[in-house]
C-alpha cells in the first residue's frame, strides 16, 4: 500500500523521465519557486511552464517539497562551481574577476535564480534552510580563510573578511534583485549584454580597488 507523502501526493515509484524532460521540470520550478514560495507554487504552473503532463513534475520527484530541495541544491551548488572556477587565479584581483564574471552571466541568463537563492537565506519558514546551511558555510568559510591569506601575504588590505563577503554578494546579487525599478534609475534594459557588462565592470573595479587588490587581471573568459 502506497504511504501518502507530507504534500498529500500518494508515493509511488518514481517514474522515470528523459534528461531533457528533467531539466525542463527543475528550470520551471526554480521560475515557479523563485515567483511565488514553496507555498505559492502549483503543478500546473510547473508542469504548463515545461510543458509535460501536470502530475510528471512531482510525480517523477516524489513530492513538491522534495522537488523544491532539488531546485535549491542545485541552484546553491552553482555558488560552488563558480567559486571552485575562480580558485584557478593567480592573483586576487583576478580571481574576483573570475568570480563576478561568472556569477553575472549566469544570474543574466536565470534571472529568477537571484531571488530563489535570497528568499531561502531570508525567509524564516523556509523549509529548505538546512540546504541552504549546508551549502553557503563551507563556501564562507572558504572564502574567510583565503582573504586571512591573501591579507596576510599583503596582497590586500587589511579589512574585516566577514564584510568582504557581505560585499560582493550584494553588489552582485543586488542588480538582479533590484533590475525591475533600475529602468526608473535610467537602466534601460538591465539584462543587455552591455549593460550587464557594464555593471560587472564597476563591481569588479569599485572592490578591488577599495580592497587594494594586487596582482593583473586577465581577460574573463566564459
Amino acid at each position: 500500500m502506497q504511504d501518502p507523502t507530507p504534500d498529500g501526493i500518494q508515493r509511488a515509484k518514481r517514474r522515470p523521465v528523459s534528461a531533457a524532460a528533467r531539466e525542463a521540470i527543475l528550470k520551471a520550478a526554480e521560475e515557479e519557486f523563485a515567483e511565488r514560495g514553496f507555498g505559492g507554487a502549483r503543478a500546473q504552473n510547473i508542469a504548463s511552464r515545461a510543458r509535460v503532463n501536470k502530475a510528471l513534475p512531482f510525480y517523477h520527484f516524489g513530492s513538491k517539497a522534495e522537488l523544491y530541495d532539488e531546485v535549491v541544491r542545485r541552484a546553491l551548488g552553482r555558488l560552488g562551481d563558480f567559486m571552485r572556477d575562480a580558485l584557478v587565479a593567480s592573483t586576487p584581483r583576478e580571481r574576483l574577476s573570475r568570480f563576478v564574471h561568472r556569477l553575472f552571466q549566469y544570474l543574466a541568463e536565470n534571472p529568477n535564480w537571484a531571488r530563489l537563492i535570497i528568499r531561502e537565506v531570508i525567509d524564516e519558514r523556509s523549509r529548505s534552510r538546512a540546504i541552504a546551511t549546508e551549502y553557503l558555510k563551507p563556501l564562507a568559510d572558504g572564502g574567510r580563510e583565503l582573504l586571512l591569506n591573501d591579507m596576510a601575504a599583503g596582497r590586500m588590505r587589511r579589512v574585516d573578511p566577514v564584510q568582504v563577503i557581505v560585499s560582493i554578494t550584494v553588489e552582485t546579487f543586488g542588480y538582479f534583485l533590484l533590475f525591475p525599478a533600475l529602468p526608473y534609475l535610467g537602466v534601460d534594459d538591465p539584462l543587455s549584454p552591455a549593460n550587464i557588462a557594464n555593471r560587472e565592470r564597476m563591481v569588479i573595479d569599485l572592490l578591488s580597488d577599495g580592497l587594494g587588490l594586487t596582482g593583473p587581471e586577465t581577460a574573463s573568459s566564459d
